[in-house]
């Protein structure tokens, strides 16, 4: 079969395939046999219908189907043995001539497709010349503290409270129906509670902070707790039945503090450590600072982690300004979806250019660094998350035939693949590079995170932001099993 490339530029190529009769009749024949085979029309027995007749009624797609086939076998084989390495798919030239296709007049066709070819290009930006910055994250002694308190909290009971209301309590109200500025003659009466930190009104709150039981308050009733529609309002807070039938109600209402409830800190004694920590594992406020801040510890640095991966990121992009066949990449994309417009192209290709940029670039950081994830580190990592799902005390077996069936998902293994890959060539990055510690405060640095949040590139490594789905994923095939 007669092939013929014709190089642009360094990005982009033209090939020519002539397709010969003797290329494709062979393989022709051999379906027109297969069909014939199968289909039964009625007056002939099966497999005994004319090959004229299956010609006229399927010829055209049959030949349409062959010639597709051979041609894109031929052409991935000239690629593999040329070594051209392209980026999307090969595209029909846009001077295509239109090509007739005659079952009974076999004849050669011609086809040209552009290629959009892989830059070529060597690697910069890794060598201890570049240096970095990874944050090391000091938690304060009263970050701890607080989150003690806030464990005594959770572990402590309900305690009714005479004193004014603060900003976690559970508010009981005696609500009435006003006319006005007076409560309603016969008006609706309700009672209700509502958690001060679920409220709407800010300016509902600051007057509650100055309010105690058996104070009164006003307020819209439909406005009173944050994200709740009508009909929660009045079978939740009015409390009306279906027995009151269409009843008219008033919004306003006068309410008497009927009771505030308050969350207790639980004592620092053994009975608390033992319920929030674990059986025997803290005797004490200082170990139990310590377990605290090692979970802290854990979560910043795989935050400053995931940032000094961020960084990598930026100054690889930096250091290597890949080419790319631009125009091509945008008839591709536009050829690949057909709901985008080319102007919604246009408008995402910079992101989509920048995506491309850091692939190329990581597959160099794959070979240069000879990353492999192998068989054995899937099914390891795969049963990992599923014991960060339940927790280790879930059963082996249950864990192993989990692990069986979500290695039969592609899609979730090859997120767990990219998410391993991602973390390797951070290693092996990290372990080349200059990187220096930044001591940053907790409260700083949970500021670094927010304006990071903010930015359009996240602050994690590639494909963490799919643990949500996967987590999803390991739930539902515990689940079935």
């Amino acid at each position: 079969m007669p092939i013929v490339r014709e190089d642009v530029d360094n990005l982009n190529s033209i090939v020519t395939i002539t397709l010969t009769t003797a290329d494709y009749e062979p393989k022709l024949k051999s379906e027109l046999s297969k069909y014939r085979n199968k289909v039964q029309l009625k007056g002939f027995r099966k497999g005994k219908t004319p090959v004229g007749i299956i010609k006229k009624m399927y010829g055209k797609g049959i030949l349409v189907e062959v010639i597709n086939e051979v041609l894109n076998t031929q052409l991935e084989d000239y690629m593999k043995e040329e070594n051209i390495s392209i980026l999307g798919q090969p595209l029909p030239v846009e001077e295509q001539e239109q090509l007739e296709f005659d079952i009974n007049n076999l004849s050669d066709f011609t086809f040209k497709f552009e290629l959009g070819l892989t830059p070529e290009f060597d690697l910069n930006g890794v060598s201890a010349d570049n240096k970095f910055d990874r944050y090391d994250v000091e938690v304060a002694d009263e970050v701890l503290t607080k989150e003690l308190d806030n464990g005594r909290e959770r572990v402590g009971k309900n305690e009714l409270v005479d004193d004014n209301i603060q900003a976690e309590d559970i508010i009981s109200f005696n609500a009435e129906e006003l006319d006005g500025d007076a409560v309603k003659k016969d008006g609706w009466a309700t009672t209700f509670s509502v958690a001060v930190p679920d409220m709407a009104d800010e300016d509902l709150k600051k007057e509650l902070f100055t309010k105690k039981k058996g104070d009164k308050v006003r307020f819209n009733i439909y406005n009173l707790e944050k994200d709740k529609d009508a009909e929660f309002v009045k079978k939740y807070l009015l409390m009306v039945t279906d027995s009151d039938g269409d009843v008219e109600i008033g919004e306003e209402f006068e309410a008497t503090i009927n009771t505030v409830t308050r969350k207790g800190l639980a004592d620092l004694d053994e009975e608390f450590f033992n319920k929030y920590f674990g059986e025997g594992k803290v005797s004490n406020t200082e170990e139990a600072k310590a377990i605290i801040e090692k979970d802290i510890m854990t979560f910043y640095n795989k935050q400053a982690d995931a940032l000094l991966f961020r960084d990598f990121q930026k100054d690889l992009i930096e250091k290597n300004p890949i080419d790319l066949p631009e125009a091509f990449l945008k008839k591709w994309l536009n050829a690949s979806n057909e709901e985008a417009s080319m102007e919604d192209i246009e408008e995402g290709f910079d992101g989509f250019a920048k995506d491309l940029r850091w692939s190329l670039i990581r597959g160099k950081l794959t070979k240069q660094f000879d990353v492999k994830v192998e068989e054995d580190e899937l099914f390891s990592q795969v049963k990992e998350n599923i014991k960060q799902v339940y927790g280790n005390y879930i059963d082996e077996l249950v864990v192993l035939n989990t692990a069986n069936r979500m290695m039969q998902d592609r899609k979730y293994v090859d997120g767990v693949f990219q998410e391993i890959l991602a973390d390797k060539l951070f290693g092996a990055v990290r372990g080349v590079v200059t990187v220096n510690d930044k001591k940053i405060n907790s409260k700083d640095f949970d500021a670094v995170l927010e304006e990071v949040r903010k930015e359009s590139m996240p602050p994690a490594p590639e494909n963490a932001d799919a643990t949500t789905e996967q987590n999803e994923e390991v739930a539902e095939n515990v689940e079935e099993g």
